[in-house]
């Protein structure tokens, strides 16, 4: 009776196994599914088609323009966390052809992780300055540092592999513009099934000359990109809780840098994004 029942029990273990085989890869080809822009932006989508971008502003602290994916419920409890006087959104899109194949959309997403974290290829991007009335440079120096304190200059990581990208890590920049100074930031990297998201806070004071303008870790900046099938989906998401008299001038510049962190998303992605 054993002996019989052996090769049955062996033949049940091995259509199990290759049912929960099954399961496992159509959830895996589940995830790797790209959504259209129509469905991620789906509220004001009509919107960014006809002017290209979406943006609003509020004191509410209530963010409106979040991608719908469940990645980005983690930057809507940043937010709330915060509570921020002022709450700049900003919503882009980027076309382009979708990779085919999965494993063409997991290198696609390696390399958008790993271009967000070039901080050097920041340096020298243009912005329209608010209180010049015209294009100026962002950021005079930009570069990535080993820690707050010592700030010892690092070169910038390379693209993970597919298979690689963080689940989260954090990474430290030196970056000097010419509205606000010479500042250190932290930048959290979260790496999502179908999106990276980064978070920025000041870690110094930032200041307008002589003039101290927003207090360490009271600004924070949060880029979301999420390949669609049609395109990219780059959102933007710049808050203070301490605007202060400041207030009206922080409004245009986080309107206006987060067009230029798209412009300079869009040209360096262009080297790996088809079009």
């Amino acid at each position: 009776m054993t002996n019989t029942r052996r090769p049955i029990r062996r033949r049940l273990s091995a259509r199990g196994s290759a049912v929960i085989a099954f399961a496992i890869v159509a959830l895996a080809a589940s995830a790797e599914e790209l959504k259209p822009a129509a469905t991620i932006c789906a509220p004001y989508y009509d919107e960014l088609q006809s002017k290209g971008k979406v943006l609003r502003t509020n004191d509410k602290g209530s963010p409106s323009l979040l991608p719908i994916d469940a990645s980005a419920d983690r930057i809507r409890a940043a937010i709330a966390a915060d509570k921020p006087g002022i709450l700049v959104e900003t919503v882009f899109f980027l076309p382009r052809s979708a990779p085919a194949e999965p494993a063409a959309r997991r290198g696609e997403l390696a390399r958008i992780y790993g271009l967000l974290r070039s901080f050097s290829t920041l340096e020298g991007i243009q912005y329209f300055s608010v209180s010049h009335n015209a294009m100026r440079t962002l950021y005079a120096e930009s570069y990535r540092i080993d820690d707050p304190k010592t700030r010892l200059r690092l070169p910038d990581p390379p693209s993970p592999l597919p298979s690689e990208i963080p689940a989260e890590e954090t990474l430290f920049a030196f970056q000097r513009d010419l509205s606000f100074g010479a500042n250190v930031y932290s930048y959290v990297f979260t790496g999502n099934p179908g999106s990276v998201i980064a978070e920025i806070s000041n870690l110094t004071r930032m200041s307008v000359g002589i003039i101290p303008l927003v207090a360490p870790k009271a600004l924070k900046m949060r880029l979301f990109v999420m390949p669609a099938s049609d395109g990219i989906v780059f959102y933007t998401e710049s808050d203070s809780s301490s605007p202060g008299p400041f207030r009206s001038r922080l409004e245009g510049s986080f309107a206006n840098r987060a067009a230029a962190l798209f412009a300079w998303f869009s040209a360096k992605s262009a080297y790996f994004l088809p079009r």
